[in-house]
């Protein structure tokens, strides 16, 4: 079975072309790339930042990062995600003019390169920036950039009835569908799913198809071993259907997944797919033929909710039967991220009135609420604008009981199955930038802020930092927390979240306070005691 080529047939029986151009490119690139013998560890822990989130006068942005990385992180990351760092017009790089140059103010390929860890990119395949050279050769009437994009005129409209089919799409944005664009006198109607600027590819089209996998390519070739593929769930565009989770989407993700086997480097594919869980698992595929890892967009609400509410009950019932999973698929468990909360792993998991009240705390302390359009036509709410240490600010908490909620709540993202991730915010106890979001009048802007290198550490920032690292070193230092480890949910008390992690050999329970009033709790004989927010280990 010839895997590559039986998927772009599946795309379309013109892609059978392609197969040995593919294929040969995969060849060279097996010769070249380092091969890693690990494809889960329980060391693997991702660091999530922009390329220029930290300056400094005599360096370029990617190599002030890699000074981060290297002396104020100090080995505890193994992994660094640099969210788009191309050339880009808007949505800070996720609108980027081209995926296979470096944006000249953060630095070069080489500095990229010469980062001290393991490189994950962004796969931004779903769209373009409208400054592309590629749209605006489409602009201009060039028939062949035109059929690489979703592009229709006025009379296509009305023929396909544009305006009813956008009715039935999903996706995570209430803006127009279908933007306005004049090309040669003649307006036309673009397909933009995130926006104006961003200008949604035409999967179904050879030249785009040749072009995305090149950069694919070039990501192995620059030194990437997670590739993290934005949006995969509006990837193929059909129109009569709502254009979320087509079947082609999969095989676009099987494609991806057949190539990275071709290379043999036990490289990651991560899909990106904030949507409700029963939606998002569809990405492992069989388990062997998709996604290594999707984004665990449950887990991050559910420990807020657990917060907000002081109880374990949702959190317990969730993680009670989501990682019975394969052996070769996993999580990325993360907490807050460059785009906030997500609120639709929420979906079906909690009653719609935890989330309003969760959507109130957001409010309350200085964040904005982000909304999508659903398929019955109502907006809700998708996602928290407002950072982790902000959402889990509390009148009346004394210092050391808000230390231990914002450290031990990120912690859980490690200790749970899967591979960690941290935004560099969540290491820094980043407050809201609400400064910025007064200059951008952009809500994800709140969680944004960037910083002059060296960082001037307050002694809140200083401590979460110090205390993150050492948890890190704790699981890197255990075989149980190994991604593919066993996991047992323990139901012992009510307000305080418990589970072992186990292997062959060894075992080890992890309690965690979800109130802010101490607990006491009984475990085999043994009386425990654990402060506000504590986390234990036994």
């Amino acid at each position: 079975m010839n895997k590559i080529n039986d998927y772009l047939i599946a795309l379309n029986p013109e892609f059978s072309e392609l197969t040995a151009p593919i294929e040969k490119r995969c060849h060279e690139l097996k010769e070249k790339v380092n091969k890693s013998n690990k494809l889960f560890d329980q060391n693997q822990t991702v660091l999530i930042t922009y390329a220029d989130q930290f300056s400094s006068p005599d360096k370029t942005p990617l190599r002030t990062l890699a000074s981060f990385i290297k002396e104020d992180l100090q080995g505890c990351v193994s992994h660094v995600h640099i969210l788009p760092f191309y050339p880009w017009t808007s949505d800070d790089g996720f609108s980027p003019i081209n995926y296979h140059e470096v944006k000249s103010e953060y630095g070069s390929w080489e500095d990229i390169e010469k980062l001290p860890v393991g490189k994950m990119f962004d796969c931004v395949f779903n769209h373009l920036s409208s400054e592309s050279e590629l749209f605006q050769k489409a602009l201009k009437g060039d028939e062949q950039a035109k059929q690489m994009f979703h592009i229709f005129t006025e009379q296509e409209k009305l023929d396909l009835k544009l305006d009813e089919c956008e009715h039935d799409i999903v996706r995570p944005r209430i803006s127009p569908l279908f933007s306005e664009y004049e090309i040669q006198g003649k307006k036309h109607y673009v397909w933009t799913t995130f926006s104006r600027d961003q200008i949604d590819t035409n999967l179904n089209n050879k030249q785009m198809l040749q072009y995305l996998l090149e950069c694919f390519f070039l990501y192995m070739e620059k030194g990437a071993s997670f590739f993290r593929v934005d949006a995969v769930p509006f990837l193929w565009k059909e129109l009569g259907t709502n254009c979320s989770h087509l079947p082609k989407t999969h095989v676009f993700v099987k494609l991806l997944r057949a190539i990275i086997e071709k290379v043999d480097a036990n490289m990651l594919l991560i899909t990106e797919s904030n949507v409700p869980h029963s939606e998002n698992i569809t990405y492992w595929g069989d388990g062997q033929d998709e996604a290594h890892i999707i984004y665990n967009f449950s887990l991050a609400p559910l420990i807020l909710h657990g917060l907000t509410f002081g109880s374990t009950k949702y959190i317990n019932q969730w993680a009670q039967r989501v990682f019975d999973i394969g052996p070769k698929v996993s999580f990325l468990n993360f907490t807050a991220t460059h785009d906030g909360i997500g609120m639709r792993g929420l979906e079906g998991l909690v009653p719609e009135s935890d989330v309003e009240v969760m959507c109130e705390r957001t409010v309350k302390n200085g964040g904005q609420i982000g909304k999508k359009r659903s398929r019955d036509g109502t907006e809700k709410p998708y996602e928290l604008n407002i950072t982790w240490a902000s959402y889990l600010e509390e009148a009346g908490l004394d210092e050391a009981s808000y230390l231990n909620k914002v450290i031990n709540s990120h912690a859980i993202a490690m200790f749970f199955p899967g591979i960690g991730a941290h935004y560099v915010h969540n290491f820094l106890g980043t407050k809201n930038w609400q400064q910025g979001y007064t200059q951008t009048k952009h809500p994800r802007t709140l969680n944004r802020q960037k910083f002059e290198y060296p960082f001037v550490y307050n002694d809140f920032s200083g401590q979460v930092l110090a205390r993150l690292k050492e948890l890190i070193i704790y699981k890197n230092s255990h075989n149980v927390f190994h991604p593919k480890a066993g996991f047992k949910i323990k139901e012992l008390n009510d307000n305080v979240l418990c589970f072992e992690r186990f292997d062959e050999q060894d075992k080890i329970l992890v309690f965690f306070n979800l109130t802010s009033t101490p607990q006491q709790l009984s475990y085999e004989g043994k009386e425990l005691s654990l402060a506000p927010f504590e986390l234990l280990f036994l």
